[in-house]
């Protein structure tokens, strides 16, 4: 090739496209612009922020919805473990129901007073031989109109004396 047939190197601002060729960017269709970085730049991080305002409020509602499972979980799992407590009370040796009823409300108020919202417990018998204890609340809600109850029974066998024949 002769050296003065050669044609002039052009500057470019991508290895793509050379200087002042016209290109739609991927992130603002139908947005014309002539080589500058500038535009290309801030469409890009308007995009982003776009994608920014759509997911922010995906992501907390998702964080809540963990949260108030894990609320309700621990609700869920302090009635069980009150009604155990209350049934094992109310079916030993020479206990009343009503002391079952009483421990499974103290179970309650010191291992979770905030968890189960509005307890109730009631006590019953089955047949004479095994005592039941029912625990029944509600779980703390993080979103006000969100209501959930939480139930537990739990039975065990009353403990008597008993003589053979």
């Amino acid at each position: 090739m002769d050296p003065d047939m050669a044609q002039p190197e052009t500057v470019s601002d991508s290895p793509q496209r050379p200087l002042g060729s016209r290109a739609v960017t991927p992130h603002c269709p139908g947005f014309w612009h002539r080589g500058g970085r500038h535009r290309a730049r801030r469409c890009r991080v308007d995009a982003g922020l776009a994608e920014f305002v759509v997911c922010l409020p995906v992501f907390f509602l998702l964080v809540i919805a963990g949260v108030q499972y894990a609320l309700w979980s621990h609700a869920s799992h302090l009635a069980r473990a009150a009604a155990e407590t209350g049934s094992q009370v109310a079916s030993g040796y020479g206990s009343t129901l009503s002391a079952g009823a009483q421990s499974a409300q103290s179970f309650i108020a010191t291992t979770g007073p905030g968890t189960l919202t509005d307890p109730q417990v009631v006590t019953s018998t089955r047949s004479g031989d095994v005592a039941q204890v029912t625990v029944t609340g509600r779980a703390q809600a993080l979103i006000p109109w969100l209501d959930l109850t939480v139930s537990a029974t739990s039975n065990a066998p009353i403990q008597e004396y008993r003589t053979s024949g």
